[in-house]
């Protein structure tokens, strides 16, 4: 049940940026015309926000290496992450740079679509990381998140950080996010570059079926984990998630929820696989656990990341989960 990555850090490399979500959109307007939501809010976020915040609800020590502007928004953003107690010292103001933000259209069963403006978050490169490597001194595992969000950060770029990190002894995890340019066949080279490199990779299903032209999800893992990651995790929405690790494969339901927005679902699931992983549990149990953490986050629309004892509550419905012994002692909850 203990691991010996249990009490070191995670961190976290990636795209910080605001979200604007606009819910219960009916459809996408034609060019020209108009459609309403009816509701909204502006929340700090990107792959690398929403990764950390979730991550320190679960009492995990987060580092943080990225970039904001110089503009209200990066103060909003520097200022959150600092009241969930994330450390931002790698993250850096981008001297009269604008942060990035994201429109995000969510229609009444939860789905999404997403309008950005990159920002500073084109500057970002890997000298940045470089500037800021000694974050990842306290850290088990490395992770990069949102690379599609960072065209200054190449796929090279980003497969050297992930070597480096390798070379430094630490557990290597990557969630790319979608490609807005659709796949093309010199990023789907280079992502077999990365991987070779990455210990844990992240993708949806869309993602996996995208870079293997697998049609089946056991197939992508399996396609996947021949390009290098030790495990392969792949998140299916209302079809739950699956992994591989070695020749072991599972499956793990979701939890049934009404869906209040799934906009960053994906990463608050990887903060909770991660939770499980640190602490040695088995492979069905971390996909368990991150599918709780995500449904919980899903599921309101204040207070959204979960901490441990609501997890552990929600969880018992996993028997994978509630026989572990200790299980509810371990993480806070009670019997």
């Amino acid at each position: 049940m203990t691991s010996p990555h249990e009490n070191s850090s995670i961190c976290v490399i990636g795209n910080l940026n605001i979200d604007l979500i606009i819910r219960d959109v009916p459809g996408m307007p034609a060019w020209g015309q108009e459609v309403f939501g009816r509701d909204r809010l502006q929340v700090s976020s990107g792959q690398a926000g929403y990764l950390a915040f979730a991550l320190r609800r679960l009492e995990i020590p987060v580092q943080l290496i990225g970039n904001v502007g110089e503009d209200l928004y990066g103060q909003q953003m520097l200022s959150d992450l600092r009241d969930f107690g994330v450390d931002t010292s790698g993250v850096q103001v981008t001297a009269g740079g604008h942060s990035g933000i994201s429109v995000a259209l969510v229609r009444e069963d939860g789905e999404r679509a997403f309008v950005s403006d990159l920002g500073c978050l084109r500057s970002f490169n890997e000298n940045d990381i470089d500037r800021h490597w000694s974050q990842t001194a306290s850290a088990d595992t490395v992770c990069l998140v949102g690379l599609f969000c960072l065209p200054g950060l190449s796929l090279p770029a980003a497969a050297r950080q992930m070597a480096r990190a390798r070379a430094d002894g630490k557990r290597t995890m990557l969630d790319t996010g979608w490609d807005s340019q659709n796949w093309p066949a010199e990023t789907l080279e280079g992502m077999r570059g990365l991987l070779k490199h990455v210990s844990l990779f992240m993708p949806n299903w869309d993602e996996a079926r995208a870079i293997t032209g697998s049609e089946t999800v056991e197939q992508a893992a399996l396609a996947l984990q021949a390009l290098g990651p030790e495990r392969v995790v792949i998140k299916c929405g209302e079809r739950g998630s699956f992994a591989r690790c070695a020749a072991e494969t599972a499956w793990a339901a979701p939890r049934r929820v009404r869906v209040y927005d799934a906009v960053g679902a994906g990463d608050v699931f990887n903060a909770g696989f991660l939770f499980g992983l640190r602490r040695a549990w088995p492979l069905r149990a971390c996909l368990a656990w991150g599918n709780t953490t995500a449904s919980l986050y899903i599921s309101r629309q204040q207070n959204r990341f979960p901490g441990l004892a609501e997890a552990a509550a929600a969880a018992r419905e996993y028997p994978e989960l509630a026989d572990l012994p200790g299980f509810l002692t371990l993480v806070g909850g009670k019997p």
